[in-house]
């Protein structure tokens, strides 16, 4: 039995190899396969699980090994691992058959900066940015701020983040890396800038809503801070590191509220302390009665105590004229009702901020330029932390809706940016 077994064992594998080997892949078919495990391992390099599309990566490698993507994401797969002598090398042979293709010269810059080869890593960066065609400028000019970052070039940093937001104005990291090095730096009004900014783009982001309640509480506007400390709260989802911070500004804002309505109700106390009581004018007469006391005269001659007698008279008209007007007050307050005091409220008054700048020459130029165009604005100074700042306005408004009306027909027409805010007068 085992003889006529292992013979037809033998025939069977010999066919599936001979049928396999008689039917050679054309290069149509060479090309399909290698895009196809391309497309394959692409979708697991996404998805983050790396051992996968290495293997699938490698496949279309041995299949086209000239293909520039292929190598390319290669270079990344093996970067993600760690392993970047290889990662270097299938970028570099992707460069020499492509030398035009942008993104792989800013996959290698970043496989240099987390080498910390800064300096390499910058000429890559600005080597992708030269390509005129390339799409994803913002990519490299975001990976070239973190290095720069890293060198401890601020200037260059922040300059390479604006660009970046410049290219691409939905790229959300820009905004918050920005915006959170600004709070950092403590220049809250750009950083309040930035994060509207981003807002006013439509991007809807925990950390730009955390970021913007941070501005708002460091400027002293904490009923706005606790509004987006909320917003930011609400849409965390399952970064607990971020909702501890966030829980932490909430209850920093809520205490300065309370500190606030505090000081508020000492002031109004005091105000009330000052009023003159009612019953001032039986302090002005007792008053004036101490103050007509006799004086005392010398009896030393019949002249002298004349003076005395006459003045002895004087003394008991005039108190007998005081004692009569205490009795009339009396009789008067017990006659006429009290009527409740008038708690006088402050007003509200709300205006449209237009713009906020560190220079006046800045805030005179927009203040001109909406003079021209027939619109009242004022130009008002702010200390913030020792630094002055130029706040320009469009104001007062009885309610938040007639100045929110106005910024919407006359001012957001014309390319302005504003804010409603408000002020107790």
């Amino acid at each position: 039995m085992k003889k006529l077994i292992i013979p037809i064992f033998i025939f069977a594998f010999a066919v599936f190899l001979s049928g396999c080997a008689t039917k050679p892949l054309s290069k149509e078919e060479k090309v399909q396969n290698s895009k196809y495990y391309y497309k394959i391992g692409l979708s697991y390099l996404n998805s983050g699980n790396i051992a996968q599309a290495i293997y699938y990566l490698n496949k279309a490698y041995e299949i086209d090994p000239k293909d520039p993507d292929i190598l390319n994401a290669l270079g990344i797969a093996y970067t993600n691992v760690k392993e970047y002598s290889r990662a270097k090398e299938f970028f570099l042979k992707s460069i020499e058959i492509l030398p035009d293709k942008a993104e792989t010269y800013t996959n290698l810059g970043v496989l240099l900066a987390q080498e910390g080869n800064y300096e390499q890593a910058i000429w890559y960066f600005e080597k992708a940015l030269e390509n005129p065609e390339y799409r994803n400028k913002e990519k490299a000019l975001y990976n070239m701020a973190i290095v720069y970052r890293k060198m401890g070039n601020l200037p260059k940093f922040e300059e390479s983040l604006k660009k970046t937001i410049s290219y691409n104005p939905y790229f959300i990291n820009a905004y918050i890396t920005l915006g959170n090095y600004y709070i950092l730096q403590k220049r809250y009004l750009d950083a309040y800038n930035i994060f509207t900014k981003a807002i006013n783009a439509g991007l809807v982001n925990p950390y730009i809503y955390f970021g913007l309640g941070k501005a708002y509480y460091y400027l002293g506007e904490y009923e706005k801070s606790r509004y987006f400390l909320q917003k930011a709260k609400k849409i965390i989802g399952d970064d607990l590191f971020l909702k501890q911070e966030v829980v932490r500004y909430i209850s920093m804002v809520d205490k300065k509220i309370v500190e606030q309505k505090e000081k508020d109700i000492q002031s109004n106390e005091f105000k009330e302390s000052v009023i003159i009581p009612e019953d001032s004018k039986k302090v002005e007469i007792e008053k004036e009665i101490k103050e007509k006391k006799p004086v005392v005269i010398p009896k030393e001659t019949k002249k002298a105590e004349r003076a005395v007698s006459e003045e002895k008279k004087e003394y008991k008209t005039t108190t007998e004229k005081v004692e009569s007007k205490v009795d009339e007050v009396k009789i008067a307050r017990k006659t006429t009702p009290e009527t409740p005091k008038k708690v006088v409220k402050p007003k509200i008054r709300f205006y449209i901020q237009v713009g906020v700048f560190s220079e006046k020459q800045s805030a005179m130029k927009l203040s001109d330029r909406l003079k021209k165009l027939g619109f009242e604005p004022e130009i008002r100074e702010r200390n913030i932390d020792g630094t002055k700042y130029y706040f320009v306005i469009i104001g007062y408004f009885k309610s938040y809706l007639e100045a929110s009306r106005f910024f919407r027909k006359n001012l957001k027409p014309e390319g302005f940016k504003g804010i409603v805010k408000f002020v107790r007068k």
